[in-house]
């Protein structure tokens, strides 16, 4: 058949008309959904309060469960009793690093509030023009170009009417978290193995093994993954803190569990908690030390971080290039907001674990295929 009465064949035109009842049936589904966004809207809001509390406590079992298992292994039963153990221990440990930590904390920030705060207004009205690196004319420029738009106003409304229609909910569905986080910990602990088992249980027999092992990988590998970041975290505070302590940066311990708290942001985190303590330095570097030694402990302290803590501490598996690790905070981030972007980086391992685990089934297949087609 020449190419002409090819494109005119009942095969080809079966084909085109099955292709082409697809395209509009999709389309026709598309519209329709389109015409219900609000629902749809409500919905994808409802599951995301239902997902964060669910990843929370799937988190922090990684945490605590294994704990869980060391006292029962030690003859501290039954359940209810180890669980009560280790859950009153963490709220105990959380309380009495707030109580020695909160007065130093408060002391330096009331410190720099009545010291330097006033200085900090000064170079930002005065000294700031006379240091602008385009000149004083350039800046005087931006600054009347500024004062005259309704930047500020414009911002100023928009941020109080989104605060008023949001802040009602936005406390209601923190609150909900706060409460019902620690009760949905405290039953999933108790009745860990149950309610995995339930899971599994929903599971086809024929792939019951395979989630098993998914199951097990997903928590050693994604709960090495919080326990070695919590004890990075520690270690990058303290390392911080006493680097900071050495060149004589006076709010040192504010600034080293800034150093610490961000540092579970991948790559921007470093950066984040370098803003401040840079912008400090600037504007006391007649009386501290300057923005350059500022910036060098930093960068040291971030190649320390990945040359020695990361692999003593994490290990190795759990690598990820760099450009995943942006791309996961950025979707996550902008999926989840604030907690997209923590745990950005668990989400992203747990994606991992999920495409290696297929594709060691896959190759496990193509191997016993190979297998069964020799002679």
């Amino acid at each position: 058949m020449n190419n002409k009465n090819k494109f005119l064949s009942d095969e080809f035109l079966n084909k085109a008309i099955r292709v082409l009842v697809v395209i509009l049936l999709s389309l026709g589904v598309i519209l329709l959904a389109s015409q219900f966004s609000t629902i749809w809207q409500t919905i994808a809001g409802a599951i995301r309060r239902v997902i964060v509390p669910v990843a929370l406590v799937w988190l922090l079992s990684l945490i605590m469960f294994p704990l869980i298992k060391l006292l029962e292994r030690r003859g501290v039963g039954p359940r209810g009793l180890s669980v009560s153990v280790v859950f009153t221990g963490t709220i105990a440990i959380f309380f009495l690093i707030m109580y020695f930590l909160l007065p130093f904390v408060l002391e330096q920030v009331n410190a720099f509030f009545e010291n330097d705060f006033p200085a900090v207004q000064a170079y930002f009205e005065n000294d700031l023009r006379n240091d602008f690196i385009f000149g004083t004319d350039i800046y005087d420029w931006m600054i009347g170009v500024f004062n005259d738009s309704t930047i500020i106003e414009d911002f100023i409304s928009g941020f109080v009417d989104g605060l008023t229609s949001t802040i009602s909910s936005r406390l209601i569905n923190f609150f909900a978290v706060v409460v019902v986080l620690p009760v949905l910990l405290v039953f999933y602990l108790k009745d860990y193995e149950l309610i995995n088992d339930t899971l599994r249980s929903i599971i086809p027999r024929n792939y019951e093994k395979d989630a098993s092992e998914l199951g097990s990988r997903l928590n050693s590998t994604v709960g090495a993954y919080i326990r070695g970041q919590l004890l990075l975290m520690v270690a990058i505070g303290a390392a911080a803190t006493i680097l900071y302590r050495l060149i004589g940066l006076q709010y040192f311990f504010v600034f080293g569990i800034i150093v610490g708290l961000t540092n579970i942001i991948p790559y921007f985190g470093a950066i984040i908690a370098m803003i401040p303590v840079v912008i400090y330095a600037v504007i006391t570097a007649d009386t501290g030390p300057g923005p350059i030694l500022v910036i060098i402990v930093n960068v040291g302290l971030q190649n320390v971080e990945g040359s020695v803590f990361q692999p003593i501490i994490m290990g190795r598996q759990l690598e990820m290039h760099a450009i995943v690790i942006i791309l996961s905070i950025l979707f996550f981030g902008s999926l989840f907001g604030t907690f997209g972007v923590i745990f950005a980086a668990p989400i992203a391992a747990t994606i991992r674990v999920l495409f290696e685990f297929y594709r060691d089934k896959r190759r496990q297949k193509e191997q016993q295929i190979l297998e069964s087609n020799k002679p």
